[in-house]
C-alpha cells in the first residue's frame, strides 16, 4: 500500500471499502455495458457542504484506491450506473474524525472510469493501481491524483483557510478549477465599486474566471477574480492580492469623502 499527501489527512490510511462484495458484483454486473471495462472502478464518495470528500473504492481486479479531494467525483463526471441511497455508517464516522464535521454527511456510490477528474489532496491504497493511474496522468498532462504529492501540512493548512475563507473584504474559494476571490461590498454605490474592482482585476493581471455559485451573498457581490492552483504557494501572488485589497479601500475612503456612504 502507498500513500501521498500531508500527515493531517493520513487517517484516511484507516478506511477500507464498505461491503466490498456487493459493490464489486455491482460492478461487474455491467461489465457488457463498460467500454475498456478494467478502466471503471466502483467509487464511494462522502461528502458535507462546504468541505472536502473523502472517497473509496476499488477497480474490477478488487484494487482499492482511497484519498480525499476537492470536489465530488460525482459532480465532475456524472455516472450512468448508481446505487441509490447507499450508506455506510463506519465511512461518517471517519469522516467525522477527519474534518471534526458536526452534520451528517452524505455518500453517494456508483461506477466511474479512470482518471477521477478532481484534485487529490492525499491518495492512497494498492500500490500498482495508484503507480499505474499516477503514471498515465503524467502521460497524458494531468495532476489529479498526482496533486497529492505536493501537499504538506503547511500547504494543507493553507488550502483549508482559503476554502471558504475571507481576506479582508474578499470571500475565498476552492474549487478544480483555481481558487476564487469574490468581493464583496454593500451600499449606494456598489455599481461603482464593481467598476473599480475590474480596473483594479486587469491592473494586477488576475483572470477574471468562470461564474461561481454563491447563495446568500450574490446582491453584495461587486466582482471576482481566481489563481490557479499552482499559485497557492507563491507570495508574489498573495502580496498583489493585498495591494489589490488595499487599493480598494483607498477608492473607498476616496468615494466616503466626496459625498459619504451608508
Amino acid at each position: 500500500m502507498v500513500y501521498y499527501g500531508p500527515e493531517k489527512l493520513k487517517k484516511i490510511c484507516e478506511v477500507s471499502l464498505p461491503k466490498k462484495g456487493f459493490l464489486l458484483e455491482f460492478l461487474h454486473s455491467y461489465k457488457d455495458k463498460l467500454d475498456v471495462f478494467h478502466k471503471h472502478l466502483i467509487l464511494v464518495s462522502v461528502y458535507s457542504p462546504n468541505n472536502f470528500v473523502v472517497v473509496v473504492g476499488a477497480n474490477p481486479d478488487g484494487k482499492v484506491i482511497y484519498g480525499v479531494t476537492i470536489s465530488n467525483p460525482f459532480e465532475k463526471t456524472p455516472s450512468l450506473y448508481k446505487i441509490k441511497d447507499f450508506y455506510d455508517e463506519e465511512l461518517a464516522n471517519l469522516y467525522d474524525v477527519i474534518f471534526s464535521s458536526s452534520k451528517i454527511p452524505k455518500m453517494q456510490a456508483g461506477i466511474l472510469r479512470f482518471p477521477i477528474q478532481t484534485h487529490f489532496l492525499a491518495v492512497g491504497g494498492d500500490k500498482s493501481l495508484v503507480s499505474k493511474e499516477m503514471f498515465n496522468e503524467e502521460v497524458s498532462g494531468k495532476t489529479w491524483l498526482n496533486f497529492a504529492k505536493k501537499i504538506d501540512d503547511k500547504l494543507y493548512n493553507k488550502i483549508k483557510e482559503l476554502s471558504n475563507g475571507q481576506i479582508d473584504f474578499l470571500k475565498s474559494f476552492i474549487t478544480d478549477d483555481g481558487i476564487y476571490f469574490v468581493g464583496i461590498s454593500s451600499g449606494r454605490y456598489r455599481n461603482l465599486y464593481a467598476e473599480f474592482f475590474s480596473i483594479l482585476r486587469n491592473k494586477y493581471g488576475f483572470l477574471p474566471g468562470k461564474f461561481f455559485p454563491i447563495s446568500g451573498i450574490k446582491e453584495k457581490v461587486v466582482g471576482m477574480f481566481k489563481i490557479e492552483l499552482d499559485e497557492i504557494n507563491d507570495d508574489k501572488i498573495f502580496k498583489k492580492i493585498n495591494n489589490f485589497v488595499e487599493d480598494f479601500h483607498k477608492f473607498k475612503m476616496f468615494v466616503s469623502d466626496l459625498g459619504g456612504i451608508e
